[in-house]
């Protein structure tokens, strides 16, 4: 009798939790639709460039952790690893423990198991990949031997099905918030190699659906570990080739959200602005020798209106610089930098501005009707030719100084750049990681992206203390540091930084942003839900 008992228990045991995975996975019948400026021409996470490329792949498949919106920009939280632990280390390297979650699945049913991100990050930096994200491994131990084809040395490491090891060769204070949430550091499976790039299986919030000539739709996954918090059951995205066709799909009410618009030409009172990691500035050569005194190279700075410039027509929705380091990025804790350390360029008032830039040429004793030998290079795209038309003015105007335009194409800017043939060159830098090292590594002497071949031995040593910090605020600290030095040397004068336009239809909360230009969607709720 007992053993009819207990078997009508187990059974009904079984029923209940039968039942409540099935609910775990269950159709809401919502959908939400998102126009994107971009185009889908693969869904390989390491070849996935273009921002709309990145957004299915966030959503198609889950990284170790996953950011957040927080009050004063992102907080990082955990994905697939459940928990994790660091190792800090005498040598100054650390090691990352990670356990994943042992409810984490494939959207064909099987476990999502260390090996996979071990595959995966392996893959990453291997040289036969060819992946433009290879670097964002620097850091781990074993990197350059892997570049060389040794992928076994990769300090990665899988310690049963659900422990992955990382070993580091250095502190790196952004390894959890943007290598462990990166597009490109998804795990991946080896036995469905031939069919990454279409995103077939992926362990994600959604799971491919139709796939049509501009338009991508999605539909949650009921194998997702955390699919009873999606409201969203089938996501569409509207590939768009401009603004224009975004802004119109937005305009019609199809869309119930529109993002990477960046044509002012179609701007509406509906839209909200996002930042963009991308800073337009003029890089002053270090070796020019016109250019050697600080005091001339902070008046040119100080006599550019930064305001006029963003707001030449066809200049899309940029606005002034205040420093080098745009809005979006984010220091140690996820708050944004540029909102957490204030302004380095004071961009208020343009007539008090320029009567400093005349003050200090005069105290060096400059005569500008003998200043010769200047010239602003730029690649002949866009509205580029009106920049410098517009900061040779300025300097004609407000300190006498005439300098040459020389428009090149875009390859000859390359080759000038590279060979630093140029005094003043236009140039855009879009940093590829979110954090303030991607705009001030650049200047570090040595580095191959030094083109203006800045050297300053106090500013190599911020950098190299923020690298070596333990401490995340006293991080922070040295790179704010570091960027006040580089805008007092003068060398690298900031013009504007870049952002988007997005709209989202009242009644839906937001998306969460990574401030790099992509979007994850498992937030999305219906307002008051």
């Amino acid at each position: 009798m007992k053993t009819v008992k207990r078997a009508v228990t187990l059974a009904l045991a079984l029923v209940m939790l039968t039942a409540l995975v099935s609910g775990c996975g269950k159709k809401t019948g919502v959908t939400f639709t998102a126009a994107v400026v971009g185009q889908i021409t693969t869904l390989d996470p390491a070849l996935a460039t273009d921002p709309a490329e990145q957004i299915a792949v966030v959503n198609l498949y889950e990284n170790l952790m996953k950011l957040r919106t927080a009050d004063n920009g992102t907080e990082t939280v955990p994905a697939i690893a459940r928990s994790y632990r660091i190792e800090d280390h005498p040598d100054g390297t650390q090691t990352y423990v990670f356990t994943l979650r042992s409810d984490a699945r494939w959207s064909d049913g099987r476990s999502v198991r260390a090996a996979d991100f071990v595959y995966a990050w392996q893959h990453l930096v291997d040289p036969a990949t060819a992946s433009p994200y290879a670097e964002l491994l620097s850091m781990v131990s074993g990197y350059e031997q892997a570049r060389q084809g040794d992928l076994s040395a990769l300090g990665v490491t899988a310690e049963g099905g659900t422990t992955l090891r990382v070993e580091l060769s250095c502190r790196c204070s952004y390894f959890l918030r943007t290598v462990c949430t990166s597009p490109a550091t998804v795990p991946r499976r080896a036995d469905l190699e031939n069919s990454v790039a279409d995103g077939t299986v992926g362990n994600g919030a959604y799971r491919p659906g139709e796939r049509e000539s501009g338009e991508l739709t999605l539909t949650a996954s009921d194998r997702y570990y955390d699919a009873r918090r999606l409201e969203v059951d089938t996501l569409r995205l509207l590939l768009c080739d401009t603004t224009e066709q975004a802004a119109a799909l937005w305009d019609s009410g199809e869309a119930d959200f529109a993002c990477r618009m960046t044509d002012d030409a179609f701007f509406s009172e509906s839209w909200t602005f996002e930042p963009y990691p991308r800073t337009t500035l003029l890089l002053v050569n270090q070796m020019a020798q016109q250019l050697e005194s600080r005091s001339l190279r902070q008046a040119l700075s100080l006599a550019i209106d930064r305001t006029a410039l963003a707001g030449l027509p066809g200049g899309g929705l940029h606005v002034p610089a205040e420093g080098l380091i745009p809005y979006g990025i984010t220091v140690s804790d996820g708050s944004a930098f540029r909102l957490i350390e204030g302004a380095c360029i004071d961009n208020s008032d343009y007539e008090a501005s320029c009567i400093a830039a005349r003050e200090l040429l005069g105290e060096i004793g400059m005569d500008p009707s003998a200043f010769g030998g200047l010239s602003i290079l730029y690649a002949v795209s866009g509205i580029n030719s009106d920049i410098a038309e517009s900061i040779r003015d300025m300097w004609k105007e407000q300190l006498g100084i005439t300098v040459e335009l020389r428009g090149v194409s875009a390859q000859e800017m390359e080759t000038a750049l590279s060979q630093g043939e140029f005094s003043v060159a236009l140039y855009s830098w879009t940093g590829e990681i979110n954090d303030p090292t991607a705009f001030l590594d650049m200047w570090r002497s040595g580095s191959i992206d030094n083109v203006a071949l800045f050297h300053s031995s106090a500013y190599d040593i911020l950098l190299r203390a923020a690298a070596a910090s333990s401490s995340s605020v006293a991080r922070d600290a040295y790179l704010a540091d570091a960027e006040v030095l580089l805008m007092e040397q003068g060398n690298a004068i900031p013009l504007y930084f870049t952002r988007g336009g997005m709209a989202l239809r009242s009644g839906w909360t937001a998306p969460t942003y990574d401030g790099m230009g992509v979007y994850r969607f498992d937030t999305v709720r219906r307002s008051g839900n």
